[in-house]
């Protein structure tokens, strides 16, 4: 665990220096790692995942948005928690004509979605057509 707190500490700070997190992705790394017990992680972990599901309910969200809030899910499954209400969003994302947006999908997807899960087949059609 707190290896994964190191990996999200890394992560924020390479953020700073030009990968464009968000003020919100750096402050959630930051109280995660400074959280003094594992309830404390919890309460704020929760919060993160009802504010984001609030988030991506909104319609028409702009794209890097969608990206920030897919990193943040990223981070949040990492520390094993579920996002699968997000798992759809970065499966849109992988089609996505910006190349950026469409690495951050396919990040998301590969670490959100197993071998067996329904949502891979609609992944396997877009690297097919990714490919051509």
């Amino acid at each position: 665990m707190e290896q994964l707190k190191t990996i999200g500490r890394e992560l924020a700070m390479g953020s700073q220096g030009g990968f464009g997190q968000s003020k919100e992705f750096l402050d959630l790394v930051k109280s995660i790692g400074e959280a003094r017990s594992k309830a404390e992680e919890e309460r704020i972990v929760l919060h993160e995942i009802e504010t984001l599901k609030r988030l991506l309910a909104e319609p028409d969200i702009p794209k890097r948005k969608m990206k920030e809030y897919l990193i943040r899910l990223v981070y949040v499954e990492m520390l094993g928690h579920d996002a699968s209400f997000a798992y759809i969003h970065a499966v849109k994302m992988t089609h996505d004509d910006n190349l950026v947006l469409k690495r951050t999908g396919y990040l998301a997807v590969s670490l959100f979605l197993n071998d067996d899960h329904d949502l891979i087949i609609l992944i396997i059609n877009t690297i097919q057509k990714d490919l051509r």
